[in-house]
């Protein structure tokens, strides 16, 4: 069997992630090309993604003043399982999960990634949380390995050391000086990894359109105790908000699945990044937030690691 230098097979992963990068960088066959492929269509398309994605965390953090996290997830959840049922049943898609226990834990790991990074993105700068969420890809390659059984080569562990000293930059911008929220985003990247490598592990077994619905049924069901008593109190504004940030998450998908389909993946994949900007961006402008010049090299090195992963050539090693 053969085994990649990231599990560079992380077909599955194109078009489920939450809210953060898009891992099907991953997958790239050098021979592969789509006879539509059109990398300016396919920016335009990433700039839609990174938009709507950078959108959608600024409305996270807008309504946390009057929304709580339990709220938020809720409210995207139902938005998105809505989408995807009529989808689902206007293209008469069966969304009958076949592999339930690994479907569990990946919602499980994939709703802990998104409690703790809806609550980090109402205490710390929109862009350092955006950036810590982005080290998902980085995690993935370091437990690959251990829970799929697929090799990590020294390049990818150099590129880990790397965004290692990255993160540290990025949750402790003084010396001695550590930033327990930020630690939240860090905690989302690593279990957003886990999540993404037990889609890896359902690609077996169920189509995509049902990890994204019982995903989001899940998420549902594990944030609607906390955020009923809490509905009927909502202004119009904040409703409206909460709507958009599941119509955002979508759109981000859609953005950044079309982009995958008009260009090389592993090209397409360093504009993904371009949310980081895009949120910082909306971060400046409406909440007057700045980063620290120890988390802007923190980030950069984040970054540069990611992409750096994405365009790796596959392992010929067995």
């Amino acid at each position: 069997m053969k085994k990649s230098a990231l599990g560079r097979g992380l077909n599955s992963m194109s078009s489920l992630t939450e809210d953060g990068p898009n891992l099907s960088s991953f997958i790239r066959n050098k021979d592969e090309k789509s006879p539509t492929d059109s990398p300016s269509i396919a920016i335009l398309w990433m700039i839609f993604g990174s938009v709507c994605f950078g959108t959608m965390n600024a409305l996270v953090k807008w309504t946390s003043v009057d929304a709580d996290v339990w709220m938020i997830i809720f409210m995207r959840s139902s938005v998105i399982a809505i989408i995807v049922a009529l989808y689902a049943k206007a293209n008469s898609v069966n969304l009958k999960p076949n592999d339930s226990k690994t479907m569990f834990l990946r919602c499980l790991a994939g709703l802990i990634a998104m409690i703790l990074y809806f609550s980090a993105l109402s205490r710390i700068p929109i862009g350092q949380a955006v950036t810590l969420q982005y080290t998902a890809p980085l995690f993935v390659a370091l437990l690959s390995g251990r829970i799929i059984r697929e090799q990590v080569s020294k390049p990818v562990l150099l590129l880990l050391i790397t965004s290692f000293f990255g993160i540290i930059l990025v949750v402790s911008p003084g010396t001695g000086n550590l930033e327990p929220d930020a630690l939240l985003a860090l905690g989302s990247g690593f279990f957003a990894a886990i999540a993404y490598i037990y889609v890896r592990k359902l690609r077996h077994t169920d189509s995509p359109s049902s990890v994204v619905f019982w995903f989001a049924t899940f998420s549902v069901i594990g944030s609607i105790i906390q955020a009923a008593p809490n509905l009927l109190s909502l202004s119009v504004e904040t409703i409206a908000a909460l709507i958009g940030i599941g119509i955002g998450a979508g759109g981000g998908q859609v953005g950044i699945t079309m982009a995958y389909h008009k260009a090389n993946a592993a090209w397409v994949s360093a504009f993904s990044y371009l949310t980081v900007i895009v949120a910082t961006f909306y971060g400046y402008i409406i909440f007057d937030e700045s980063l620290t010049n120890t988390n802007l090299i923190g980030g950069i090195l984040i970054i540069f690691s990611g992409i750096s992963l994405a365009l790796l050539p596959p392992s010929n090693k067995k």
